[in-house]
């Protein structure tokens, strides 16, 4: 290869960085120019094919290659991007009730989540549906297209990729087997707007402070040493619509910790593979301590009682939120469907996750699908297991011991970054995490 690898790792990491930049702006409302035009080195199939002859025996050129697979979608597929987004921002909708106004599915969406009134939420989710058309179509040629320009690469390596586990094949199994074993827990929506509703927690309002902000959440882990030295890039934070934000938010922190911990001379593609299963356990531990009752008493400063109740709350909507990230995995390939085939599937994998279809108006709209869900899902389920292993070796309180915070930094300060896991350990997470919710909801 004509360019050496370290130079090709610092290639990437700009490009990653200025596509990621152009991504926040598209989601914003702006039509930034497409970003990776000038990075064509490190997102053409010619440079990905060179890196195959040398990624056996080299890891850094393996983990180079992953991310010139992804950044080389990207760039052909910008435009088809730029069109979904101008889609969502599109006033398609005109409401008579309960407002009489003309407004785009972004707007809709948002309305939906923030309405906490039945019938209210419903009427939004009603118009969504019915004017989200145009956004639907954008998004199925989005998925069609990316699976062309997938299958010009490789479509094995798009698999591999995209489902962090051997086989593969495992993860849509645990899927399934974890929407089986929550099904008993799970309390059936009368609609779907009812169970997006359900899964904001808004129930669960005592102790979290009345703004969600980045001082929070290291206040949070203050003398532990977790954030000690760390330059966290956490993100726009969501807006506090219940107690599921403050665990997204605690999400967004874990998976921050892991990505800042990376030994800062390691190659950027080695520290940070762009399927990061390390950073998603990190995401999913981290949220999973919004129900947890001794958070609620130490954080929170709710009393015994207090802390179990609305842990149980808490546990309760994730729950909808982990069976509907459930249904994303399960839906993976599913826009590519036939026009007769495609609804029954996103009829039948939403009633299976919530209790109550969502219409196939809004298949890939809502559940919004990434190619990134599986890893998040996988991600969730095995930090059960580690949830539980940081107990096991640091007490229930692991979250304001420095130990666990040392153990924790020292753990994703090791390379390369995980991006594997095992049909065996996604089953063990799951038990721990069925486990977990069964005790809480009690």
């Amino acid at each position: 290869m004509d360019v050496p690898l370290p130079l090709l790792d610092h290639e990437i990491e700009r490009a990653v960085a200025e596509s990621r930049a152009a991504r926040l702006e598209l989601t914003d409302g702006a039509e930034p120019a497409p970003p990776l035009e000038i990075h064509r080195r490190v997102s053409s199939r010619s440079t990905w094919l060179e890196l195959g002859e040398l990624a056996g025996a080299d890891p850094l050129a393996a983990a180079e290659r992953d991310w010139v697979h992804l950044l080389t979608l990207e760039r052909v597929l910008w435009s088809d991007r730029v069109r979904v987004a101008t889609a969502w921002r599109e006033p398609t909708i005109a409401m008579r009730d309960p407002e009489s106004v003309r407004i785009s599915p972004f707007e809709a969406r948002r309305r939906l989540l923030r309405e906490p009134v039945v019938a209210r939420r419903r009427a939004w989710g009603d118009a969504l549906a019915r004017g989200s058309g145009a956004l639907a179509d954008a998004v199925r040629v989005l998925a069609e297209r990316t699976a062309q320009a997938g299958g010009q690469l490789d479509a094995a390596s798009t698999e591999r990729l995209e489902l962090p586990a051997d086989p593969p094949e495992a993860i849509a199994a645990a899927a399934s087997r974890l929407l089986d074993a929550t099904a008993p827990l799970h309390e059936r929506a009368g609609a779907w707007p009812d169970a997006l509703g359900a899964a904001l927690g808004r129930d669960a309002a005592a102790g979290w402070p009345a703004h969600l902000g980045a001082r929070w959440l290291e206040d949070v882990f203050r003398g532990t040493g977790l954030c000690d030295g760390l330059e966290l890039r956490v993100g726009a934070l969501p807006e506090p619509l219940g107690a599921a934000s403050f665990a997204r938010a605690l999400a967004g922190l874990g998976a921050a910790i892991a990505a800042a911990d990376a030994p800062p001379s390691a190659p950027f593609c080695m520290a940070h593979p762009p399927f990061d299963l390390r950073a998603a356990r990190r995401a999913g531990l981290f949220a999973s301590l919004a129900a947890d009752p001794l958070f609620g008493r130490r954080v929170l400063g709710l009393g015994r009682d207090a802390s179990r109740e609305q842990a149980g709350r808490v546990a309760r909507a994730l729950l909808v939120s982990l069976r509907l990230d459930a249904a994303r995995v399960l839906l993976r390939g599913g826009l590519l469907l036939s026009p007769r085939e495609r609804p029954e599937r996103f009829e039948e994998v939403t009633a299976r996750a919530l209790g109550a279809p969502i219409p196939p108006s809004l298949a890939g709209v809502l559940p919004m699908l990434s190619a990134h869900d599986a890893t998040r899902f996988a991600g969730t389920v095995l930090a059960a297991s580690d949830r539980r292993s940081l107990i096991e070796r640091f007490d229930e309180d692991w979250f304001k011991n420095p130990a666990a915070a040392r153990a924790l930094r020292e753990e994703d300060a090791v390379l390369p970054a995980s991006t594997r896991t095992t049909a065996e350990a996604l089953e063990a997470g799951r038990d721990a995490l069925v486990s977990v919710a069964s005790a809480l909801m009690s």
